[in-house]
């Protein structure tokens, strides 16, 4: 199995007619006000049966913020007789402790890395203009 294609968005949308997925505010790079802070996002991963795997696959979705895992857990989906899956996780309340590199992976069972990370850039947001400057 590979991973060709994974992104992040703020939010996502299935046409219930045609099955197209619509992604809203990719997520490269955001800000938050304060730390902790929660995030709602949609992880999609589309995956490529090779031949002889069975439809059945379960794979593990890690998250890290710089070298810390702030999230890990398998993910399980199946290709229903078809080549390609696409595989939507909807992550709602992730809390991010600090600003950093957040990585997101998708891994075998074994732990092999599938395609490349996303990675999302978190950064303290600036205080509004005219307000006084807060101590990070």
């Amino acid at each position: 199995m590979q991973l060709i294609f994974m992104t992040c968005a703020q939010s996502s949308a299935v046409d219930s007619q045609t099955g197209r997925l619509s992604l809203f505010h990719l997520l490269e790079q955001v800000q938050a006000t304060s730390f902790p802070t929660a995030m709602s996002l949609t992880l999609v991963g589309m995956f490529v049966k090779e031949a002889g795997e069975p439809d059945d696959q379960s794979v593990r979705l890690k998250v890290e913020l710089g070298d810390a895992v702030i999230f890990d857990s398998p993910v399980n989906f199946s290709f229903r007789g078809k080549q390609r899956s696409r595989v939507l996780t909807a992550m709602n309340g992730l809390a991010i402790p600090s600003a950093g590199k957040l990585s997101f992976s998708f891994l075998t069972a074994a732990g092999a890395l599938l395609g490349s990370p996303w990675d999302v850039v978190v950064e303290k947001a600036a205080p509004p203009a005219g307000s006084p400057a807060q101590a990070p």
